[in-house]
């Protein structure tokens, strides 16, 4: 069998003999496909966690990145705090700052944090930690029905 690569170098084309009979496909098809789904399947990912992603301001839902691009298999939220509230546990030390009368107006943290073992509270009903995991747990049917229908498609 031998295996080439097209001139954009995203589709193959595979040509065999099988029997003495010579084959030959070409992926391109399925290649458009499955970038396609791809694609499909990040945005719906996002669009899915949303519900579950922690809202103050709004920043964090609004950091969402592709790294490898819209097509590429990677979805990060770009914020400095995006880890730890994934992640749900209080990270430290936090230091606090205190005015000359001893209240605490703030907290500071050195350059390197470690877990603690208190977990982060949630603000905003229905949401919390492992955002992406809950939104799995609650469509992967979903997303796996989305993805085998386009890259399906003739």
């Amino acid at each position: 069998m031998r295996i080439s690569p097209q001139e954009n170098g995203d589709t193959m084309k595979l040509h065999s003999y099988v029997g003495g009979v010579e084959i030959n496909i070409d992926t391109k098809r399925i290649d458009e496909n499955l970038r396609e789904a791809q694609k499909l399947l990040n945005l719906q990912i996002v669009k899915d966690s949303e519900q579950f992603v922690p809202f103050s301001q709004g920043a964090l839902r609004g950091s969402v990145e592709y790294p490898d691009g819209l097509y590429g298999g990677e979805i990060s939220y770009n914020t400095p705090y995006a880890h730890y509230l994934y992640e749900g546990t209080v990270y430290g030390p936090n230091i606090p700052i205190k005015d000359a009368e001893g209240n605490i107006t703030g907290w500071r943290s050195p350059p390197k944090k470690y877990p603690t073992q208190r977990k982060l509270k949630y603000h905003t009903p229905g949401t919390g930690p492992q955002w992406f995991e809950e939104a799995k747990r609650r469509h992967k049917q979903d997303w796996v029905k989305l993805v085998k229908e386009t890259a399906g498609k003739k």
